[in-house]
């Protein structure tokens, strides 16, 4: 089985289908990527402003808060019962009484405020430096007794001017706002006032309007305030991974918390020395990216199935003429019709069908031609056949008139009529091969010298310098006897005086032989190109002659073999031309070899 006729070949409009298909697909999906990856671009960029922004808001409500607690101290200290306990140097015993009407005014003091109307202060205190605790309950739970108070002024800088923030490890549920107080008669250390808030209702209400799933991290290096209990595994990574020396300004960046991706926003507090952080998880922003591109995915599919079939429909518009072409064609070639109709639709494809029509008128011109070359040939043919009996007739006939001055003791024209005779026959079977040993050739040219010698009787003399050891190399037919011709009719015959001829076959190079013809005539000036000579009254057989052997022997051994003629006028002329030292033709393959 044909191994050609098994595959599969695509026709054209497949081909066209799959190609402007796959290059739609392939520019669709191109711009697919590039919109994804700008779209991801825009949306970062965006929430990164949403994080910031709101981040932004939440850490205005911190310090605002802050604002407002502290600007609470200077109503305090400002009270004169307050101030008296804290400038009171005396180390007395603080009678009861004292006590009862020093916490009513804190209390008083406490609902002119606006922290009352925010209700997540738990309690407040006043310390002063005897040691006494002045406390105040300011919701439904009663303030503590602040046994802790040891651990919360722990570490406390008595020249801190600032506001500072702090937990009890033993209370969970409170925040505690510290502030140092100053005597304003000496400047030195008063007291110390503290505002315990509820810190799960303070930690919402700064959060108040964040996303839900969303947290806030408030953290130092002694604490970790999470917005959610349930964030808080994420909000101690987060100030593990966040860098404690944020600038005042916002840094924005994505982490890792527990395995999930965020967008997280860090700036420090300097105002309660705490660090602010503020995170959002990133599969929000790859939801809100999907929901984006649902509708252009969707737009992306109606654009691939329009692309493919206008495909489709463009194949078949190409393919159509071109199926049409083949059906006519096919009718063509099996004889039903001659020629190609119009094809109307696309310029090349007329352009094409005419062509075709041309190409079908010069087959057929050239198939008329070719049959009645033909018809030629075998009438030639027939007439060679006819023709085969001259050669042998006229054979006979020298034979019959060689014998018949043979035994009329004409020796001269026996010896002639056997020449020519010999000249007649190599001469037909010259026709049937290429090359001749050169001895055969040699004696070719001995019978034409002589029947030249008969001719002008003693004028002209011949003398033949051919080594025996190149007699059996092979030489192309009739190589040499045009060339001796040439000399006697062009450089001997007009000659005043007798002409001396000799015929020359020397070794050159170990690989090649010279066949030199040099004779004493008339010679050339100038010397004539051989191939520009044409042809010209009685001289134009010796001329074709030259010019074709010539041409044969470049054929045969290349540029360097052709004819070469040096002379010098009246005195020698010399033509020769080199060629390969071969013996016999076996398998029409001539072998070079050392003769």
């Amino acid at each position: 089985m044909n191994r050609s006729n098994t595959i599969h070949i695509p026709s054209l409009r497949s081909f066209i289908t799959v190609t402007v298909s796959l290059i739609v697909t392939l520019i669709l999906l191109c711009s697919f990527f590039f919109y994804y990856i700008r779209t991801d671009r825009i949306l970062t960029t965006s929430y990164e402003h949403s994080v910031t922004g709101q981040f932004g808001q939440v850490n205005q409500k911190i310090s605002d808060q802050v604002d407002s607690i502290d600007s609470v101290i200077p109503l305090y200290v400002s009270n004169a019962s307050i101030a008296g306990i804290l400038e009171d140097t005396a180390h007395k015993p603080l009678s009861s009484e004292r006590k009862i009407h020093i916490e009513k005014q804190m209390t008083d003091l406490y609902y002119s405020t606006p922290l009352s109307a925010k209700n997540f202060t738990n309690g407040i205190y006043i310390l002063n430096v005897q040691g006494d605790v002045f406390r105040i309950s300011t919701s439904a739970s009663p303030a503590g007794s602040l046994s802790g108070s040891h651990e919360l002024l722990r570490d406390l800088d008595q020249k801190e001017h600032r506001l500072t923030c702090r937990m009890l490890p033993s209370d969970g549920k409170n925040l505690y706002f510290i502030r140092n107080l100053f005597s304003g008669n000496t400047g030195s250390y008063s007291g110390t006032f503290i505002i315990a808030v509820d810190l799960e209702k303070w930690l919402a209400y700064c959060v108040n309007g964040l996303a839900p799933s969303w947290f806030i991290c408030l953290y130092d290096r002694d604490m970790n305030l999470c917005s959610s209990r349930d964030m808080e595994p994420q909000s101690l990574e987060l100030q593990a991974a966040l860098d404690q020396g944020s600038t005042a300004f916002v840094s924005f960046q994505e982490l890792t918390l527990c395995s999930d991706a965020y967008f997280t926003a860090v700036q420090k507090l300097d105002k309660i020395q705490l660090t602010a952080a503020v995170a959002a998880p990133k599969s929000i922003l790859f939801q809100d990216l999907n929901d984006t591109l649902k509708t252009y995915v969707l737009l992306l599919a109606c654009t691939v199935l329009a692309a493919l079939l206008l495909a489709v429909i463009v194949s078949r518009a190409v393919t159509r003429p071109i199926d049409r072409m083949i059906y006519h064609i096919n009718q063509i070639s099996k004889g039903e019709q001659a020629s190609l109709p119009p094809m109307k639709m696309y310029r090349e494809f007329r352009v094409w069908a005419d062509a075709l029509n041309q190409m079908l008128k010069q087959l057929d011109i050239y198939y008329n031609d070719n049959f009645q070359k033909q018809l030629l040939l075998k009438s030639s043919e027939i007439r060679a056949l006819q023709s085969q009996m001259n050669p042998h007739f006229l054979f006979n006939v020298l034979n019959t008139i060689a014998w018949k001055a043979q035994i009329s003791d004409q020796e001269e024209i026996y010896q002639m009529i056997i020449s020519l005779g010999e000249l007649l026959k190599k001469n037909t079977l010259s026709k049937e091969t290429d090359y001749v040993r050169l001895a055969q050739e040699i004696e070719y040219v001995k019978f034409y010298v002589y029947l030249q010698q008969m001719r002008f009787e003693d004028k002209i003399s011949c003398v033949f310098q051919v080594p025996d050891v190149l007699m059996d190399c092979m030489v192309p037919t009739f190589c040499i006897q045009p060339l001796v011709e040439n000399a006697i009719v062009h450089g001997l015959e007009p000659k005043d005086g007798k002409g001396r001829l000799i015929v020359q076959v020397i070794p050159s190079d170990g690989r090649l032989m010279e066949i030199s013809i040099i004779d004493n005539g008339i010679g050339f000036d100038p010397i004539p190109d051989i191939r520009n000579i044409r042809p010209s009254g009685a001289d134009a057989h010796t001329h074709v002659g030259l010019c074709n052997l010539d041409k044969r022997l470049e054929l045969l051994f290349g540029p360097d073999a052709r004819l070469r003629i040096d002379s010098i006028p009246e005195k020698c002329t010399t033509i020769s031309f080199q060629i390969p030292i071969r013996t016999k033709e076996e398998d029409h393959d001539i072998q070079t070899v050392s003769c």
